[in-house]
């Protein structure tokens, strides 16, 4: 057992540090090419992604236009129909949250967030890394999941979004998430909507609270 734990924490360790050299390292190459610029982008953490906020324009919008949900994809392993499903789903929730918000905008103007979104890839698949998009996350998550033993099939679901300033075109935010849903437990192999949900749905109440620090108070 002592050595299970001294095995796992030297995972950790050489783990850590293949994060930290790939943050180091990751480039616009490492990316699907969706968003012009992912030089801002940071890594963080907590979110499992790759964000930026410009700070300068927080508490200045009222509206936001839903300018498109897309599909962006290079990659032959990922399943298009579940992705277009995808984009649906999230371009539906999101215009039912700026309406239940009510700030949803019909045209671009002073005050009003343009936000464009796009799913970069929908897969199944074995543990075995897949080198596309988003390589740090997916090494330290499915490292972590491995040294726990805990090692079966994935769904992966790449996902980009930037909000821009609708009159300027400044970027006021941009995100890169690779939302990773270990799937041991579940049968067949498979790709549904409903596998990729969950992961949707959270990525639907993160913009949610994202989206609030932008806003003007009433």
């Amino acid at each position: 057992m002592k050595l299970f734990l001294k095995l796992v924490l030297v995972f950790a360790l050489v783990a850590s540090s293949t994060v930290a050299m790939a943050q180091r390292e990751v480039g616009d190459k490492d990316f699907s090419g969706w968003l012009k610029d992912y030089d801002s982008l940071q890594f963080n953490e907590e979110r499992n992604a790759y964000i930026f906020f410009n700070e300068d324009k927080r508490g200045n919008y009222k509206k936001v236009l839903l300018d498109s949900v897309t599909v962006y994809s290079k990659s032959d392993d990922s399943d298009s129909a579940i992705a277009t499903k995808a984009t649906e789903y999230l371009g539906s929730g999101v215009t039912a949250l700026l309406k239940r918000k009510g700030i949803a905008a019909t045209e671009p103007g002073p005050g009003v967030i343009q936000l464009k979104i796009a799913i970069t890839g929908t897969e199944k698949s074995k543990e075995d890394l897949k080198i596309y998009n988003f390589i740090p996350v997916s090494a330290v998550f499915r490292g972590a999941q491995a040294a726990t033993g805990k090692v079966a099939t994935y769904i992966d679901t790449m996902f980009e979004a930037e909000m821009t300033d609708s009159v300027s075109g400044v970027r006021i935010a941009a995100i890169v998430a690779k939302g990773i849903e270990e799937t041991e437990k579940r049968s067949g192999d498979t790709l549904g909507f409903d596998d990729v949900k969950p992961t949707l749905d959270k990525w639907l109440a993160q913009y949610d609270k994202t989206l609030d620090g932008f806003l003007a108070r009433q």
